[in-house]
């Protein structure tokens, strides 16, 4: 899974404080193709809350879990809360800057070229993609390429930081929509879930990153992808790599507030004594 891959940033002056503009956020999510991305994020969960479907006794329960799930975690909150981010620690005048870098031609050819091959839609073409790998595998230089891109574009890191906050907002809305009595410890919770992933989940979610980008630029020149590249190993990409995963981080992190906030107040319902009927 990969939420962003085209995302270049003017230089940021260190001593940038003020605040920005509502619109010039906007603005740049949009251009940079953030936006577009976010869009697919209620697809993504909604699946991963149907795999949980399984581990519920009841449907009411699930039910319950789906619905909280799907309130707090969404497109709508995650670009509210990506917009509120960079509103607070971005200045006017460093966002300008960003704007005016994704306008140019050659990176808004890549970040058309990122959307397009991430969508739903082409779940099937990347499928017989994969399969063919086996008969016609990747040249050394190409793979090498991409684990570099993957490197300085922070793709696989940002994605771990990403799947684990969401899961365990998950669990824990889980285990609060489950019956009192089969319901376990916060510690106990916390101790499941950091065992669940295995020692070299980042270096396995490195290995799926780099083989989506065998598909998303297959048809892009080892020319063309090594200057796509050197563009992302500027300080200038660098520092933006920092605040975006920064700004997903804090915005799942406020989604997981809501919902661990609406399975408490569901359980103080539960708890409360029912009004007999007369």
């Amino acid at each position: 899974m990969r939420i962003v891959t085209s995302i270049i940033i003017s230089f940021i002056s260190v001593y940038s404080f003020a605040q920005s503009n509502p619109k010039t956020v906007n603005e740049m999510l949009e251009i940079s193709g953030t936006k577009a991305q976010l869009n697919q994020l209620d697809e993504l969960i909604n699946s991963k809350i149907e795999e949980k479907k399984a581990t519920f006794e009841k449907t009411g329960y699930f039910e319950q879990f789906k619905k909280i799930m799907t309130t707090g975690f969404n497109s709508k909150y995650a670009e509210k809360y990506l917009i509120e981010y960079f509103e607070l620690n971005s200045s006017e005048d460093s966002l300008k800057k960003i704007i005016s870098t994704f306008n140019t031609p050659f990176i808004q050819e890549f970040t058309k070229l990122e959307l397009e091959a991430n969508s739903p839609s082409k779940q099937k073409e990347q499928m017989t993609f994969f399969q063919n790998l086996k008969n016609n595998p990747p040249s050394q230089t190409r793979v090498q390429q991409l684990v570099a891109l993957n490197n300085d574009i922070g793709a696989s890191e940002m994605t771990v930081k990403i799947v684990k906050n969401m899961i365990f907002a998950m669990a824990r809305g889980g285990n609060l929509s489950q019956p009192k009595e089969k319901q376990i410890s916060e510690e106990e919770l916390t101790k499941q879930l950091s065992l669940a992933f295995p020692a070299n989940f980042s270096n396995q979610m490195a290995n799926q990153i780099v083989a989506q980008f065998l598909f998303t630029y297959k048809d892009v020149s080892d020319e063309k992808l090594n200057k796509y590249i050197e563009i992302w190993k500027s300080s200038t990409a660098k520092y933006y790599n920092k605040e975006m995963m920064n700004a997903y981080d804090y915005s799942f992190s406020k989604m997981g507030e809501l919902t661990g906030s609406a399975f408490k107040e569901l359980e103080k319902t539960e708890k409360r004594p029912q009004k007999k009927i007369k």
